[in-house]
């Protein structure tokens, strides 16, 4: 996994069948909560953290309920509030089909449980946890485990994980739980919600569809619909009107929505969060602590479970900022969701995704090495004498690559092909390649 990136959700899955010892394990977890019970003996060491992995399996069972009552609260949905709440941001589907992913999770959260369900479930699992924790001697008598609801994303639940004393202080800094969803339930929720959408748009009659598009837009805020834009999302959603009350439309504009959040799992869940934290975390190089990206230990792509650093002022000042581009990624959820930052740090790992034309640096560790070389290559202020140092440096890799007299020859070539990109378009007429086919 922290090798390369891989968008094949079947070849993730598989990697835990075949991994049968690790059972899902994937990562450590975090020092200071090992040092609360670390001898010098292995065998009990390795059976106080089973003690701590098995806590938070069983714990995230429990909250693994939120999902199941969110499939109940949809259902029974006043629909009219919750279709016309959104009917703004349902015109960008048609204009920003790029944007469907943020507009149907921003609709699923409006199944979220109550704030009382939320933290009963909540103290369930932190119960479970802390029975866990003083069965194991991990926890002493007088101390306890304070479990709170955070927040959501596409697809996991978040909770503060607090180990406290008698006073109710710290013991360790705060974790995070991560409660990951199931692709199931979240299809499942998906699949409910464009039920209701469906309805919604078959239950208005045509003569008053127009009337409540035009109420909707004209009470919109300025944010949601800018003025200049009104009549651009009117005809979007007239448009969508027509789609839902055609048999054959209706059925591509649904399935092209859930087409749409099925290929999102490529890039959120337990499986790909799995594999992105790895990769960044060996690519980037450790420790974590210092960087702009959150320190995520330990999960379990069994259970659906991780434990990651909670992000406050505490922690030490970021000295290290990581660089997705630099290894083939971007991330795509960072620049509309300011919630997936946090005192300056990346929180969430879920929705990056290979940046268009650099994938290869993120499958090809080779190919990554030499990009970064070529990249390396500046002299400050002078662009000629930039350009053409790696001009004369690709040309010598082509040539030893070409000739197969260097090993790796035909990743190289990959990383030769990629680098092309930082090379200035009136420079590139210099490379050997292009030298070779005039």
């Amino acid at each position: 996994m922290s090798k390369r990136i891989t968008i094949n959700p079947d070849y993730l899955e598989r990697l835990s069948e075949i991994s049968v010892r690790e059972k899902g394990s994937v990562g450590n977890l975090p020092k200071d909560l090992f040092c609360l019970f670390k001898t010098n003996s292995k065998i009990e060491n390795a059976a106080k953290i089973a003690h701590v992995k098995e806590a938070l399996n069983e714990a995230n069972k429990i909250l693994s309920k939120i999902e199941d009552i969110k499939v109940d609260n949809a259902k029974k949905m006043n629909l009219n509030n919750l279709i016309n709440a959104f009917l703004p941001k349902i015109a960008k589907i048609n204009i920003q089909p790029d944007r469907i992913p943020r507009i149907i999770t921003e609709m699923r959260k409006r199944f979220t449980p109550d704030k009382d369900v939320l933290a009963s479930i909540s103290e369930e699992a932190g119960k479970v946890i802390e029975k866990r924790l003083h069965s194991a001697g991990i926890l002493k008598e007088n101390q306890k485990v304070q479990l709170t609801y955070l927040d959501q994303g596409k697809y996991k639940n978040t909770f503060k994980l607090r180990l406290i004393d008698k006073e109710g202080n710290d013991i360790i800094h705060p974790k995070v739980l991560l409660s990951f969803k199931s692709a199931k339930s979240s299809m499942e929720q998906v699949r409910v919600l464009l039920a209701l959408m469906k309805e919604y748009f078959q239950n208005i009659k045509p003569k008053n569809y127009l009337s409540v598009v035009t109420n909707v837009l004209d009470h919109a805020s300025v944010k949601v619909v800018p003025p200049e834009k009104k009549e651009l999302y009117k005809k979007s959603l007239l448009d969508i009107y027509s789609k839902m009350k055609i048999k054959n439309e209706e059925q591509k504009f649904l399935d092209l929505i859930e087409k749409t959040m099925f290929d999102e799992i490529k890039y959120n869940g337990v499986n790909p969060e799995s594999n992105l934290t790895q990769f960044i975390k060996r690519s980037a190089g450790h420790p974590m602590t210092k960087s702009n990206y959150i320190d995520v230990y330990y999960l379990n792509t069994l259970n659906n479970v991780g434990l990651s650093e909670f992000s406050d002022s505490a922690l030490p000042p970021i000295t290290k900022n990581i660089n997705l581009h630099k290894y083939g990624l971007f991330h795509d959820d960072l620049q509309f969701n300011k919630n997936n930052e946090v005192e300056g740090r990346v929180i969430d790992y879920g929705g990056i995704k290979p940046l268009l034309g650099f994938k290869a640096l993120s499958e090809n560790r080779i190919a990554r090495r030499f990009f970064h070389k070529i990249s390396q290559i500046e002299y400050k202020h002078d662009t000629q004498r930039t350009q053409l140092a790696r001009v004369k440096y690709w040309n010598d890799l082509y040539n030893a690559a070409i000739t197969a007299s260097i090993p790796n020859h035909h990743d190289i070539l990959l990383a030769l092909e990629t680098s092309k990109s930082i090379i200035l378009p009136e420079y590139r007429h210099l490379l050997a390649d292009v030298k070779t086919a005039l």
